[in-house]
């Protein structure tokens, strides 16, 4: 009579299955994003009022180092009325992020630039900023120059944020318009490889 031994189940839980970690890496990536996006949407909920106000409206940029610095420091363009598009323009480039990342979630060496892309265009679009609205910006470029090695970002987010401490928003502006752009264009797709898969800086080379 044949006899058979009977294992006991072990106890320990079942590994994730490779769905079941890719979705919870997801969600801890969007977690991180939302969380500095709160920093902007701060920012945008306490610019509200002065949506509502009647009267004089105070200045676009409230030394933020800014587009809108740049803007009315212009003569020909410094009284025109833009709170209205510069919300707008901030509305679509919130949008544009929060699809292109649902799109293209970002994963491991990509979380923090593109947390730090969201901590540099929406204040830097969005009106009535004020210098301490880009602090967020300057930590999040240290921290990507620390784990990268490469000081050039953060060199460019530091140097207009104190130039506008300092009083030269316009200045300090254009080095944090060049700093958005180094960090945006490293999400941007590069024509295709001979595989004809789209290259990104951030993930690896197709084999």
């Amino acid at each position: 009579m044949p006899y058979y031994t009977v294992m006991p189940l072990s106890s320990a839980p079942f590994p994730p299955t490779g769905f079941a970690a890719a979705r919870d890496a997801l969600r801890r990536t969007w977690l991180t994003l939302a969380i500095v996006a709160l920093v902007p949407a701060s920012a945008a909920a306490r610019i509200v009022p002065n949506f509502l106000t009647i009267g004089p409206t105070p200045s676009l940029s409230d030394n933020a180092p800014n587009l809108w610095s740049i803007v009315q420091a212009l003569p020909w363009l410094g009284s025109l009325p833009l709170a209205g598009l510069a919300m707008a323009m901030a509305i679509g480039a919130a949008a544009w992020l929060a699809a292109y990342f649902s799109a293209c979630p970002p994963r491991n060496d990509a979380q923090l630039p593109a947390a730090l892309l969201i901590a540099l265009a929406l204040p830097g679009l969005l009106p009535y900023m004020q210098t301490h609205d880009f602090l967020l910006a300057v930590a999040l470029s240290c921290a990507l120059a620390i784990r990268r090695r490469s000081a050039v970002i953060a060199a460019l987010v530091s140097i207009g944020y104190l130039l506008a401490v300092v009083g030269a928003a316009p200045f300090g502006a254009m080095a944090i318009i060049a700093a958005t752009v180094l960090v945006a264009r490293a999400f941007l797709t590069s024509p295709a490889n001979d595989n004809g898969l789209p290259l990104n800086p951030y993930i690896p080379y197709p084999a």
